[in-house]
């Protein structure tokens, strides 16, 4: 059996800030994309912004997650890293600890999907491109409205100049 990843319980601190900035860049360029007229290109940023604030979300309760030593085992290996195949139930965890990210997660599916098959009937969750950028609008507006909060341990200048950026470019998408 491997042992845990030392790096994440040896500097849990240090990766969630770098999940944190990677989650605000990759909205930055979603955003950035979107505006340009790439919804899917820009779908997809924003599913991996989520899926980087996930990651740190699941850091910051890393010893409450796991329900038993099979889940412990899997999180301290794989888990921390919000992996796409398993962000539905890390954020069903994340709801029951209080969190409330399940719905969140599911549109960031949706994103996921659009991203990689476009309006494809039966691959795709939306109709038309204005409801995937209405999602788009709607998840970054939410990852912005959430991130200092629930990370306000972690926040400091370096995390908030990632912040402004991203929210400039939220606002010029919404203007």
């Amino acid at each position: 059996m491997e042992s845990k990843i030392p790096t994440i319980e040896k500097h849990k601190g240090a990766y969630v800030k770098i999940r944190i900035i990677e989650s605000l860049d990759e909205l930055t360029l979603g955003l950035k994309l979107l505006k340009e007229g790439f919804s899917r290109n820009s779908a997809n940023k924003v599913f991996l912004s989520w899926k980087a604030f996930i990651s740190a979300l699941t850091v910051i309760n890393l010893d409450k997650m796991p329900r038993d030593e099979k889940e412990k085992e899997w999180y301290y290996k794989t888990g921390f890293l919000a992996p796409t195949t398993g962000l539905k139930g890390i954020s069903q965890r994340l709801d029951e600890l209080g969190y409330k990210v399940n719905h969140l997660t599911s549109t960031a599916l949706e994103l996921h999907r659009y991203s990689y098959n476009g309006l494809y009937k039966g691959a795709s969750d939306y109709a038309d491109r204005s409801e995937a950028i209405r999602d788009i609008l709607y998840l970054s507006k939410e990852i912005m409205r959430v991130v200092k909060d629930l990370f306000r341990d972690y926040w400091g200048e370096e995390i908030e100049e990632h912040y402004k950026i991203a929210e400039r470019e939220l606002k010029e998408n919404l203007s």
